[in-house]
């Protein structure tokens, strides 16, 4: 019976901490998104850093995004202001079945971050590819993998 007990409560741990795996999460120098999830955060600028993230706004993304109507959607805003959206799910592309992640940020220059994405199955984070992100463009990252979340930290201005 103790046994049992002992192995009930490390079941219900592990539930935990994979649960846990897959919140939200934004701290002043890391965002933490889990796949289907959309947000709105503010940002401020330190030199060539950028950092302390506060989040405005979420959502849940209910069903993949259809690529082509996405592009098709895609009104160019120029402002400067200091805030970013981030669109982290998963996406059809002409029959094709992926998981993207949707940038636009209104700061004033180009900026680039760090990524590491969490693949079903695995138990820790991998680094992956981001490329630089240009201000009031849609930018999008595409996997293959099934990602359970995506760790984006280490912001920085690009000098052009």
């Amino acid at each position: 019976m103790k046994r049992q007990l002992i192995l009930l409560a490390g079941i219900l741990m592990s539930i935990t901490i994979f649960a846990q795996d897959s919140k939200l999460k934004v701290s002043p120098d890391e965002i933490k998104i889990p796949i289907n999830t959309q947000i709105f955060i503010s940002t401020k600028l330190n030199g060539s850093k950028i950092g302390d993230f506060k989040l405005l706004d979420q959502s849940k993304i209910k069903k993949p995004i259809d690529m082509m109507e996405a592009f098709d959607k895609i009104e160019k805003k120029d402002i400067v202001s200091n805030e970013m959206e981030f669109k982290f799910c998963h996406a059809d592309f002409m029959g094709s079945k992926i998981v993207v992640l949707t940038t636009v940020h209104h700061l004033l220059k180009s900026m680039t971050f760090k990524a590491k994405i969490k693949i079903k199955g695995r138990n820790k984070h991998i680094e992956t590819s981001i490329v630089t992100k240009h201000p009031n463009v849609f930018s999008i990252e595409q996997w293959q993998d099934d990602i359970e979340s995506i760790i984006l930290y280490d912001f920085e201005i690009v000098e052009e």
